[in-house]
């Protein structure tokens, strides 16, 4: 499918607008706000409608023009030239398509044309934008991966959300477990009806014997049809048997025959290795004889002196101590160094030792278990446990001594200040009566009335003076007998408010009694708090030398330092872990000294030879000394055979190492004769004739088996008179049984008619129908439910087998791509385990997520690219892209535009872009230039 040509009647900016698209490359080029973006938007809209208004997608609407919509005029193998029209309608428009012949339709012909696709697949397979790779840079590690196998696999997800949805919906109508799903509720309802129509059922006595007498008989002929399938398959099996006679015979005895071939030691490439391994001791030999022939030969060029007698009578050892001097040489120095480094080693011990407390030669504790280990932790933790209580308990008493000596301090000082008991119980007295009197005021109200009663006495006496002196005498000596009598008891009063404090003393004293009261009580609750505090003590105390017991006695078992404290037993194990560990490093270095000394000696052997050149005293490195000096002296004096000398040590040392490897592969022959259970190379020959023979046999059997059913073979054991008296006493037992259920069924029948009887017109034949109604429409959900279910495994089915067929040529076309547009800088991809990697130029996989985002974004492009190439036998549709590779280089850019190039031979490619190098070289006719002006 080819875009021809774009007719825009009203769609963003462009109003009334014609674009012509070439078949293959096109690009349409323009600045930002140029209207790339509404041309691609226009393009998705007119083939999977124009966006709702409640979507998230821009539905550009013109502002000038009342018109929205337009068509597309395109390429079709299958069709030939289509139009596509869509205006304004309903919520996504209205389309029309027009064929070549003449004929239209709408919305289903158009789903035809595009293959069945919906917009989000088509804009994740043919159609992506710059934001769309950029958003590589920003994914985590597994949402890149994901990416790039959506992209290299099937190109998209949608698919599988489409079948998620599907399982979605299946499950809103049935949940084995659920309640409210429809189908979950008819179950229930027919549950009920049938509850309801045993219920009727049960109500009739010979209903229920009439059903039980159908319940057996149907048992019994259900019975009988199985008896009569499995004689009619007994039958046919011994059928099969006669008709595959002879080759059952070949069964049998192929199998006696692979029984009695006993191959059971050898292998399948034995007789291989066998050769090979004779191949390469007959070409050692070989060459064994020709480096004897070289050394025969160099012998003749010279005649040895009298100095070198002693070293040609002993040449073959001389030769073989020289070959081996500095072997022997090596070995020495590493015994030395082993030596020296086993001194530094237990030098090292001794300071450690020392440093942990212990003697040079005392012997360390035994290595802790680990559940010892978590023992001693354990008491670790719970003495590190006690002590911190302790210290808390040790504070809080602290605190406490500290309050009750500042409370002392303050009962000390209140004590200064305060009264005796007795003044206080005076005061108290005192000014309790002062404060009764106080409530008594009415006495002195009457005083005062008193008074001023007298006071009016007088003016009346002065008056009754002129009338009655006598009477005013009498008024005169009551009023100042009573002016008196007040004049006294003032004064007593007086003199005894001196002999006590004032009442603001007293409240003070008072209240000074009840804070020291208070400081008693607050001391005993302290002393109450400190009796608590120490008994809380005694008891950590008790579990502190509890453990420490325990740790005590466990150094005993265990041979530990008694120096060492619990808190710092780990500490001290872990110490002793390493000495252990050094100890055994120094008995495996004393050890391999020993053995390198047994070695040397060994080695040294062919010395004992050449006994003129040592003394008895030598040691080995002297000997090692004196023997290199003897051999220098030799090789001095045969200066002028020289190169004589050093061609034969070379061609001894290759005839010592053809030696080992001959003998190398004499053992392994000999190994594998033995593994065959063979003496000889004859036998053994003769051991994989015999297994060719089995497996010849094998092949056969297999191939036989393969052809002839399993039971007949089982058969075989009955001769073919036997089978035919076997076949016919089993037809007569099926004519039984026939017999048997035509008797059976016609009287199932006339009890299935004597129930029917029973059951019209009750309430259970309501009860029926209303529970076939139900049955009716559990079928109707249960067929919805099975439709989407099968929908959803199909699609899934669908994606693996596609993925499984296009995967391999998909990966190949993408390596090619991204091959080409890196430059040959990545040569390979690979994806394993749901991972995406690459091979690089010099040999090394990286995962994609550890690519710069140069070059995941042609990665992504290339896999891309490459299922779009891998899918044009079922979907052509045309590839879209908006400004999608700016971010790469001029170079990549330049590789990218080419491979699209290419591409567009078969899929038509339309490339928005800013970029003026994206139309170089290209022809007018496939060019688009947009401008900001209308």
């Amino acid at each position: 499918m080819r875009i021809k040509t774009l007719t825009i009647y009203g769609y963003g900016k462009w109003i009334d607008k014609t674009f012509d698209f070439s078949p293959e490359y096109h690009v349409i080029y323009g600045k930002n706000e140029a209207g790339k973006s509404t041309l691609m938007s226009f393009i998705h809209s007119i083939l999977f409608g124009f966006p709702t208004r409640h979507s998230a997608l821009l539905r550009y609407e013109p502002k000038d023009s009342s018109r929205y919509g337009g068509k597309l005029i395109i390429d079709d193998e299958r069709f030939g030239i289509v139009s596509i029209e869509r205006v304004q309608g309903k919520s996504t428009g209205d389309v029309k398509v027009l064929l070549a012949d003449g004929s239209t339709g709408s919305d289903d012909l158009l789903h035809k044309i595009i293959y069945g696709i919906d917009r989000n697949l088509y804009q994740s397979v043919f159609s992506f934008h710059l934001k769309g790779i950029e958003q590589v840079e920003e994914m985590t590690k597994d949402q890149l991966s994901r990416y790039f196998l959506s992209a290299g696999a099937l190109g998209t997800e949608q698919f599988l959300k489409r079948s998620d949805q599907l399982k979605q919906q299946a499950n809103q109508l049935y949940k084995p477990t659920g309640r409210i799903p429809e189908i979950n509720q008819a179950l229930k309802k027919i549950e009920a009806k049938k509850a309801s129509m045993e219920e009727a059922k049960s109500k009739n006595t010979q209903y229920l014997d009439l059903l039980q007498k159908v319940e057996n008989i149907s048992r019994e002929i259900d019975k009988s049809e199985i008896d009569k399938r499995t004689f009619q398959k007994q039958i046919e099996s011994l059928r099969q048997v006669e008709q595959n006679w002879e080759s059952i015979l070949e069964i049998s005895q192929l199998e006696k025959d692979i029984e009695q071939l006993n191959t059971s030691g050898l292998s399948e490439n034995g007789l291989y290795e066998l050769n090979h391994l004779n191949k390469q001791i007959e070409e050692i030999r070989k060459e064994i004889l020709k480096l004897q022939g070289t050394l025969k030969e160099f012998q003749k060029e010279y005649e040895p002196s009298k100095e070198l007698i002693m070293y040609q009578e002993n040449e073959k050892n001389i030769n073989f101590l020289a070959i081996q001097l500095e072997s022997i040489s090596d070995m020495i120095r590493e015994k030395m160094f082993i030596d020296k480094e086993a001194d530094r080693l237990q030098q090292n011990i001794i300071k450690n030792k020392v440093q942990e407390g212990l003697e040079s030669n005392e012997e360390l504790s035994v290595a802790l278990s680990g559940a010892e280990r978590n023992q001693v932790d354990q008491w670790r933790v719970e003495y590190n446990e006690v002590e911190q209580m302790l210290t808390t308990l040790k504070e809080a008493q602290f605190q406490v001594e500290y309050k009750k000596e500042s409370l002392e301090e303050n009962i000390d000082q209140l004590e200064k200040t305060l009264w005796s008991n007795e003044k206080f119980r005076k005061e108290e007295e005192y000014h309790d009566e002062i404060k009764n009197n106080q409530q008594n005021k009415p006495t002195t109200t009457l005083e005062i009335i008193f008074i001023s009663a007298s006071i009016i006495g007088v003016l009346v006496t002065a008056m009754l003076n002129l009338f009655m002196p006598w009477a005013s005498f009498g008024f005169v000596f009551i009023i100042v007998g009573s002016l008196i009598s007040s004049l006294l008891k003032k004064n007593r009063n007086q003199k005894k408010n001196q002999d006590f404090s004032t009442y603001e003393a007293y409240i003070e004293q008072k209240e000074m009694r009840r804070q020291w009261r208070q400081y008693l009580f607050n001391i005993d609750k302290l002393e109450e708090e400190k009796r608590s505090n120490q008994k809380e003590r005694d008891i950590l105390y008790h579990r502190e030398n509890n453990i420490l017991e325990q740790w005590i006695n466990f150094k005993k078992y265990k041979h530990i330092n008694t120096s060492i404290e619990l808190i710092d037993a780990l500490k001290h194990e872990d110490k002793m872990i390493v000495l252990r560990e050094q100890g055994n490093e120094l008995r495996r270095l004393r050890k391999a000294a020993l053995e390198l000394e047994k070695d040397i000696l060994l080695k040294m052997e062919p010395f004992k030879k050449m006994g003129n050149l040592f003394s008895e005293d030598d040691t080995p490195e002297q000997k090692v000394n004196r023997f290199k000096n003897y051999y220098n002296k030799v090789k001095e004096e045969k200066n002028h055979l020289q190169q004589y000398v050093i061609e034969s040590q070379e061609v001894r040392r290759a005839l010592n190492q053809l030696f080992e490897n001959e003998k190398e592969y004499l053992v392994k022959k000999q190994n594998l004769l033995q593994e065959a259970g063979a003496d000889s190379e004859d036998v053994f020959r003769h051991l994989y004739g015999i297994l060719k023979q089995k497996n010849e046999k094998e092949e056969r059997l297999k191939i036989l088996k393969e052809q002839i059913p399993a039971e007949s073979v089982e058969n075989f054991a009955f001769s073919k008179e036997e089978i035919e008296n076997n076949r016919v006493q089993l037809q007569e037992e099926i004519n039984k049984i026939k017999e048997k259920i035509k008797m059976q069924t016609e009287q199932k029948i006339k009890l299935e008619i004597n129930i029917k009887n029973l059951e019209e017109g009750g309430e259970y034949t309501a009860l029926l129908q209303e529970f076939e109604n139900e049955k009716s429409l559990l079928q109707e959900l249960v067929n919805k439910w099975i439709s989407k279910r099968l929908a959803s495994y199909m699609i899934e089915r669908t994606l693996k087998y596609a993925r499984k067929d296009r995967f391999p040529e998909t990966i190949k076309d993408a390596e090619r791509y991204f091959a080409h547009l890196t430059n040959d800088a990545y040569k390979k991809i690979v994806i394993n385990n749901e991972t995406v990697w690459v091979l690089t130029q010099d040999g090394n996989y990286l995962k994609a997520e550890e690519l710069s985002r140069g070059t995941a974004e042609p990665l992504y492009v290339a896999l891309r690219l490459a299922f779009i190439a891998n899918i044009q036998d079922t979907i052509r549709m045309p590839l879209l892209i908006d400004d999608g590779f700016v971010n790469l280089d001029r170079n990549r850019r330049a590789r990218m535009y080419q491979l699209l190039k290419e591409i567009s031979k078969k899929t038509q490619v339309i490339y928005f872009s800013f970029d003026s190098t994206s139309y170089k070289n290209l022809e007018e006719n496939q060019i688009t230039f947009l401008t900001n002006e209308l």
